[in-house]
């Protein structure tokens, strides 16, 4: 006789790239199909994606049908994963919560950073806003072990980390052994540390800067930009591999996030980062091994100047960095997701 395989809803648009719905795309591809019938969601105006879960292609008025879209996913389902807290309907979690639904979501940066452009307390409206939505959840995982520890907005959070992961099946793993493109991959506005990969680009000249991404902040860069910085606008998830084959560095100069998705995207793709300390970085990279984490825009430099003074230090951290990409595999990291869903079905 089959063990009834459990009903999770990933509450997730799967054909529309942003980070959370990229991830309900990999947690579809990878959760363990003998195990669980897996529920998902799409947008009308972007083509399908093949995908193992069954899907409902919310249509045409987009904000009505995204509703009945969500509550399609909780009355089938059994566990309901709810990442994308601006844009779930609160209606949703209310008919959650009145029919019993074993609800979850996750936390991707820090809550309580008092930094006004990234601040989740700012984007709710308030603190009492911010606790008054997450009240509807019981079980709220943080993705990093500092979201954790700083995360002391009056929102419990659960003591067990969920790491997300990255597809490596969408990259290819190339040893960097000689730096000459350097890469910053993101949203352009403010918050992000574009300034000062303008002005890394101006003290070194002989490098290529590429910019992938675009935001309100693109013509101010383009127009304090120096000859070498080059801007190749948005790139669609499927074309990112083959541009990052060219590149050598990766610099994220951000100095709030959780734990950047494309730190893991440029990983598997052979190349390391440099990074901020203030969020916690130093969990997942080990400086000059896999990667590089440091305090300030001197220490920044140095890394640099380091690299083109150590021929050896590039192919290192390259090494490290494709190591480090595997160990956060979705192949592997879904055993704890797995582990999560199966536990909250069975009341633990």
């Amino acid at each position: 006789m089959h063990k009834k395989k459990i009903k999770i809803f990933l509450g997730g648009y799967i054909n529309y790239t942003n980070a959370q719905n990229l991830n309900c795309l990999a947690l579809a591809k990878y959760l363990d199909s003998s195990k669980f019938t897996i529920y998902a969601l799409s947008v009308y105006f972007l083509p399908k994606i093949k995908s193992q879960a069954i899907v409902f292609n919310c249509f045409f008025p987009f904000k009505i049908s995204s509703i009945i879209g969500f509550l399609w996913g909780v009355l089938y389902c059994d566990v309901i994963y709810l990442p994308k807290h601006h844009s779930t309907p609160r209606l949703v979690l209310i008919i959650s919560n009145l029919l019993g639904k074993k609800i979850f979501t996750t936390i991707e940066a820090n809550m309580c950073d008092k930094r006004k452009e990234r601040s989740m307390i700012k984007a709710f409206g308030g603190q009492d806003k911010l606790i008054n939505y997450f009240r509807y959840f019981t079980n709220i995982f943080p993705i990093t072990k500092f979201i954790l520890d700083n995360s002391n907005c009056g929102v419990l959070l659960k003591s067990k980390v969920l790491y997300l992961g990255v597809d490596s099946d969408d990259f290819a793993p190339i040893l960097k052994d000689n730096l000459r493109n350097i890469v910053f991959i993101g949203s352009l506005v403010n918050g992000k540390g574009t300034d000062e990969f303008i002005q890394i680009a101006k003290i070194f000249t002989k490098f290529k800067f590429h910019v992938i991404g675009d935001g309100p902040l693109r013509n101010k860069l383009e127009n304090i930009s120096s000859g070498n910085v080059i801007f190749h606008g948005l790139i669609v998830n499927n074309q990112l591999k083959h541009v990052l084959n060219n590149m050598d560095l990766h610099l994220l100069l951000s100095r709030s996030e959780g734990f950047p998705k494309v730190i893991l995207e440029t990983a598997a793709s052979g190349i390391p980062s440099i990074v901020y300390s203030d969020y916690g970085a130093s969990e997942w990279i080990v400086n000059n091994e896999n990667g590089f984490v440091v305090k300030n825009f001197n220490q920044l430099t140095e890394t640099i100047s380091d690299l083109i003074d150590n021929e050896n230090s590039l192919l290192r951290n390259s090494e490290g960095a494709i190591l480090m990409s595997k160990k956060f595999d979705w192949k592997f990291v879904v055993g704890e997701w797995e582990k999560v869903i199966v536990n909250l079905h069975n009341g633990q």
